[in-house]
Parts: C-alpha cells; sequence; structure tokens
C-alpha cells in the first residue's frame, strides 16, 4: 500500500523536539488553506481533531469547534486536507485524534486508517472500546500514538510502552485551554515515563500556548508540544495571526 502524504518516514521520527498543531475537521470558520501555514512554519505533525458527541477533555474553544463540525463532513474534509497536503514540498504527518465513542467510524469502516498516518484515541487507557480503535487503527497501517492522562497510573503505563508515533502527556490536570505557565512537575513525570521503559517521543499538551512555554516544555525533557486552543484562537483571528503563533512555537522548540 503506497503511504499517504505526510505518513512518517525514519527522518521524521527521529526528528526532535516536534510540534504537533490541532487542526479541526469539518469546522466551517477554520479555512482549509490555512494548512498552508502549518507547512510553512514546520510543523511536524497536523492532529486533525475528529468531531466528538463529548470531547470531555477538551475546554470551550475545542468544543465550540466541535459543535460547528458536527453540522459538516469530516471524511470530506480530511480527504479535501490529504489533497492540499500533497502538494506541499515538506508535508506534515497526518494523525487522527478523536475520542472512543460508539458511533467512531473506524468500527464501522475497517479501511477508516489507511489515509491516515498516525492515531490518537482519547479514552482511559483500559477503555474496551479505545483497546479495538485501536487495534483496527494499527491494522490498518497507521502509526499509534497514546494518551497519558493524569495521573498516571501503571495501566497509562503500559499503553504508553505500545506507543510508535509519539506519547501525549497531559501537562496539567483539567481540560484544554491555554495556561500562564506549564507546571513544572512536568519534568518528573516525563522522567517516570522514560524510567518505566517508554520509548516513543514524550510531548506535552493541555496548555502549551507560546514560543516560551514550548521551549519551557523541552526544558522539563520533553521531545516536543501539542498545541489546540491557542491555534484555534489564532485561525479564528486570522492567517496573520496564525502564522506568528506557529512560528514563535517552531522558534521556541528550536531554542
Amino acid at each position: 500500500m503506497e503511504a499517504p502524504a505526510g505518513r512518517t518516514s525514519q527522518e521524521s521520527v527521529e526528528r526532535s523536539p516536534r510540534l504537533i498543531a490541532y487542526f479541526p475537521l469539518a469546522d466551517a470558520a477554520i479555512p482549509i488553506d490555512l494548512l498552508d501555514l502549518y507547512a510553512e512554519a514546520g510543523v511536524d505533525v497536523v492532529e486533525f481533531g475528529w468531531p466528538a458527541r463529548t470531547p470531555y477533555l477538551d475546554g470551550p474553544d475545542v468544543r465550540a469547534s466541535m459543535a460547528r463540525a458536527a453540522r459538516g463532513d469530516p471524511r470530506a474534509a480530511f480527504a479535501a486536507a490529504r489533497r492540499r497536503m500533497a502538494n506541499y514540498r515538506k508535508a506534515p504527518t497526518t494523525l487522527i485524534m478523536s475520542y472512543a465513542e460508539k458511533d467512531h467510524p473506524a468500527l464501522i469502516d475497517p479501511a477508516f486508517y489507511r489515509q491516515a498516518a498516525a492515531a490518537l484515541v482519547v479514552a482511559p487507557a483500559n477503555d474496551a472500546l479505545r483497546h479495538e480503535i485501536e487495534a483496527r487503527a494499527v491494522s490498518a497501517g497507521a502509526a499509534l500514538s497514546t494518551f497519558v492522562a493524569l495521573p498516571i497510573t501503571s495501566a497509562d503505563i503500559a499503553a504508553a510502552r505500545r506507543a510508535t508515533e509519539y506519547v501525549m502527556l497531559q501537562a496539567v490536570d483539567g481540560v484544554t485551554g491555554p495556561r500562564e505557565s506549564l507546571d513544572p512537575d512536568n519534568r518528573s513525570r516525563i522522567a517516570t515515563l522514560r524510567a518505566s521503559g517508554v520509548g516513543a517521543p514524550i510531548v506535552l499538551g493541555f496548555g502549551v500556548s507560546n514560543g516560551e512555554q514550548a521551549r519551557a516544555a523541552v526544558d522539563f525533557g520533553a521531545d516536543g508540544v501539542v498545541v489546540g486552543s491557542a491555534v484555534l484562537r489564532a485561525a479564528l483571528n486570522g492567517r496573520a495571526e496564525l502564522a506568528a503563533l506557529l512560528r514563535q512555537l517552531r522558534e521556541g522548540l528550536d531554542g
């Protein structure tokens, strides 16, 4: 099977630190051509958000976006995104982020993940539905990213060991959304995951909203960051603000 646009190469797997930026599927307020800015700024992974009925870990920015997306067609939006990214000189990796819900498309269509480079399924580590969706993603050829919530449990660590793309560590208790600063306890959390045998890159998500925080994440030992709510806010304010934020995040990571 031919690898889809943005599938991870050995070179990109080894690249560190990683900039992972959220992009909502089927949200009419966020035009597809904004993806050009992601590629231009050096985003490594585009985390395409699949609309969820109950995005319980997301704050108001992502919730509002998913509510708007509920009126759209996420499959068509993802296809349009792949077509656009196929024209980039260096396309970011394509990852689908979704919640483990009973009507998840992968449970209906075994080929759902064949066009994605990677998958990240949000649910408790021991959730049976999450395990089923992840298994279908791997069977379809997608790399696996895993989400580690707080507090970290033995089940979370076992799931993190199975990651082949990256481990997304919840950087702060609560829901997604910008914070004033990053919790320094993330340094010990990352060290715990590493000492427990986690080999995939570990990235911090929840609260990262500027270049200074991205640099702090690297200083704590993270291999990169996931930025969602801040990216959505910037995108709603226009191309210039989004481009500036993505550049700032990239510069912060690169030091």
